[in-house]
């Protein structure tokens, strides 16, 4: 069932899952498509039917389409996200991992004794990566292609360059120490002034968060409460005594007040889905300027949005608790 629910999927959707699902170790990403398609539409149905202010079939139709755009997003989200957090901890030790393996290599062990002395469990996936790699030169595959292979199965711009550097030079007949020790070196460096462009920028990613998580959903609150006060206002008013026919008949016309048609409920609901699509951006945003990728934003997005609608919601119930007397 999982497999034909998957097979109807368009190839320009599969692509990148299995790409991603490659990178990131998944081996039963076909589960994780179907099983994230079905309950995200159900979801997304029954949130319409109980939320949207329209009649049944229209409520259904609108969940419906949601559910299959969600249902196909989220799993890829979930799927890239782990990639990422794979080759985070991948890079995060790969300058300690080359230093270990130049040790070995300069105490007198052939270049696959080396990776597999180096594949440690402190290491993580890049330990795995490391035995793996190993295995394949034992097996009586070159170094150069068994590096190759390795670079194909992680994604990291910076693990890439480095084996390139590391394969090229090993072609060039360079000593394979003094290479993995200067891409160590360089690999550090590189990790070094990422910290401290974070660093640098952290104050725009202070200022998004607060105009997003904070801003956004106080402004929304006061324009709500004020929309339902002039509401209540009109409600009250005596429009048989504002009107002013009899004067303005003299005048040769005649002038009436009617009330605004203005659906608080509506604009309430705006500024849910207002505040929520502004987070969700935001969360976008800071991790493009983290992390030169929108991926980890969505990590974020959930927390922004859930504490923004928290914010929102108490701020509309403390405004009305505080201005009722008046």
């Amino acid at each position: 069932m999982i497999e034909a629910v998957y097979s109807l999927l368009p190839s320009f959707y599969k692509t990148p899952v299995e790409e991603e699902a490659h990178y990131a170790k998944i081996d039963n990403y076909e589960t994780w498509v179907a099983n994230g398609l079905f309950l995200t539409t159900l979801a997304s149905i029954s949130l319409s039917i109980y939320f949207l202010p329209l009649d049944l079939p229209l409520n259904a139709g609108i969940g419906l389409l949601a559910g299959i755009v969600g249902g196909l997003a989220i799993p890829y989200m979930l799927i890239s996200l782990r990639a990422e957090r794979r080759k985070k901890k991948m890079e995060d030790v790969l300058a300690d991992a080359l230093r270990l393996v130049s040790s070995n290599v300069r105490s007198g062990h052939t270049i696959e004794k080396s990776f597999l002395l180096s594949a440690r469990d402190e290491f993580g996936p890049l330990g795995e990566e490391l035995r793996t790699t190993a295995m394949e030169m034992y097996g009586g595959i070159a170094v150069e292609e068994s590096l190759t292979n390795m670079e194909s199965r992680i994604k990291s711009e910076l693990f890439q360059e480095t084996l390139k550097l590391l394969i090229d030079g090993i072609k060039a007949g360079g000593d394979k120490a003094d290479l993995l020790e200067s891409s160590a070196e360089d690999i550090r460096s590189s990790l070094e002034m990422r910290e401290e462009i974070k660093s640098s920028i952290r104050m725009y990613v202070v200022f998004i968060t607060m105009v997003a998580v904070a801003g956004a959903p106080i402004l929304f609150a006061v324009s709500v409460h004020m929309a339902d006060v002039t509401t209540d206002m009109w409600d009250d008013a005596d429009l048989d005594e504002m009107d002013m026919g009899g004067a303005g008949s003299e005048l040769g016309f005649e002038m009436s007040f009617e009330p605004p048609n203005v659906d608080v409920e509506f604009f309430r609901m705006f500024a849910y889905m207002a505040i929520i699509t502004t987070n969700v951006f935001a969360a976008l945003i800071i991790s493009e300027i983290n992390n030169g990728n929108v991926k980890q934003g969505f990590k974020y997005a959930p927390i922004f949005c859930i504490a923004s609608v928290i914010l929102f919601t108490a701020v509309s119930t403390g405004i009305g608790w505080a201005l009722s007397g008046i």
